[in-house]
């Protein structure tokens, strides 16, 4: 008959198959659906995902649709047939996106790739932000405490003029430390700002767009951002317009180009069944056979391992120390700390053939370890001594036994096992 600890342990097992298996069905549901990606991600197939013009795109003969988890300034394989998509970015993002002096994705726009960047103008809520390397962290934290010292100082904290002055040269000094590290920032690069509408109504059915200076475009999707571009330089081309300014723009970029939208809608799957525009979205990735979606700006990056986590966030210390006490625990398992001889390993020592290091208290400790029913402990106690003598024990200290266990069985109130526990011990220490 298989005992009840065994059973126990079977159910627990089971359980937690049980609870793995549903945990990864759930799992891999939400990633099938794509629920655990941001909005205009590639990998989502919600109606705010862009899967469906990737696998559109998959499915055309002569065009190469890849995904992209590498760093923007070191992507792998662009040519100039390439069209790299940045499908959604984070509208509080755009500020700070960078062209760094080695940039291979500027690279390969400057020997006649296409570059695409989208604005997601955050109509819906948005928890996701670009992938930084730990070097960008480190510069945009310092940034961030130089913001909120010059905030409290503007708030009247410090009463002086001349400090909040101080905390703007350092910003701006910051800034420039940053340009030289991080490259510059894409709207000086581009000479070209995002503006919001100050005030403004947006239309139901968004707003009606007319084509710029590019009056090939006869079909332009319907605009929901708020956002007007406001371009420096006259190398940029306004490829449409909403009533209020720029929205598509356009500007050749050494042999290659860029383009700019404010609005994200128009490649998401709910605009591709509701109201697809297959000539601007033909537009937008020009002639190109190979269109790179990149999902960096989501979030997403090769992670480079456990090794670099840990050289990242600065947790040798704690590695060390675990592997330390791993070892350490390993060890005590093994092989006990104290000396021990032959009397010992065997189990038993002294002349009364007593249990080493066993006593009374310790080995109803272990008892009830072993989950026993209340009703049998008592029982289980004595079973447990009779195995443990080496003779028969004398035939009245067994009637005295058994008797003491009959009145717990019969009034368990009167002879609780607390009680009778002591009684048998006293019975024990007499004989």
């Amino acid at each position: 008959m298989v005992s009840r600890r065994y059973l126990t342990w079977f159910g627990l097992v089971a359980l937690a198959i049980v609870l793995s298996v549903g945990f990864l069905e759930v799992l891999g549901k939400r990633f099938a659906e794509g629920g655990v990606y941001p909005h205009y991600a590639s990998f989502r197939s919600d109606p705010l995902g862009t899967s469906g013009f990737y696998e559109a795109l998959s499915s055309l003969d002569g065009i190469e649709v890849v995904r992209n988890i590498q760093p923007l300034e070191s992507i792998d394989g662009l040519h100039e047939d390439s069209v790299i998509l940045l499908l959604g970015l984070p509208r509080e993002s755009w500020g700070d996106l960078r062209a760094t002096n080695d940039s291979s994705m500027f690279k390969a726009v400057k020997e006649g790739a296409r570059l695409v960047v989208t604005i997601n103008p955050g109509l819906v809520p948005e928890k996701f932000q670009p992938a930084r390397t730990s070097e960008e962290e480190d510069w945009f934290e310092r940034r961030r405490r130089l913001r909120e010292e010059r905030i409290r100082a503007e708030q009247g904290e410090r009463s002086k003029i001349e400090p909040q002055d101080q905390e703007v040269d350092d910003e701006e000094k910051l800034e420039l430390e940053m340009d030289d590290a991080l490259g510059a920032r894409l709207t000086i690069l581009l000479e070209v700002e995002l503006e919001s509408l100050e005030e403004f109504e947006r239309p139901e059915e968004g707003w009606e767009l007319s084509a710029g200076t590019d009056k090939s475009l006869r079909e332009l999707p319907s605009w929901y951002s708020q956002f007007r571009f406001k371009p420096a330089s006259e190398s940029w081309r306004i490829i449409a317009e909403a009533e209020d300014g720029p929205v598509v723009i356009e500007r050749q970029f050494g042999e290659g180009s860029i383009v700019l939208a404010s609005d994200s809608f128009f490649v998401s799957n709910e605009a591709l069944h509701l109201e697809p525009v297959a000539s601007f979205l033909s537009w937008l990735l020009g002639d190109k056979t190979q269109v790179i979606f990149d999902e960096t700006i989501h979030g997403s990056r090769e992670s480079g391992g456990a090794m670099k986590l840990i050289r990242r966030y600065r947790i040798h210390g704690v590695f060390f120390g675990m592997t330390l006490f791993i070892a350490l625990w390993a060890w005590r398992t093994s092989s006990p700390l104290a000396p021990g001889d032959d009397t010992t390993d065997d189990g038993f020592v002294g002349g009364g053939e007593a249990i080493a290091g066993e006593e009374t208290a310790s080995g109803l400790v272990r008892m009830l370890r072993k989950s026993i029913e209340p009703s049998k402990l008592l029982p289980q106690c004595v079973e447990i001594w009779k195995e443990s003598q080496r003779r028969t024990p004398p035939e009245a200290l067994e009637k005295e036994i058994a008797h003491l266990l009959q009145r717990h069985e019969r009034d368990k109130k009167t002879n609780d096992a607390v009680s009778t526990y002591h009684r048998l011990t006293d019975c024990l220490r007499r004989h």
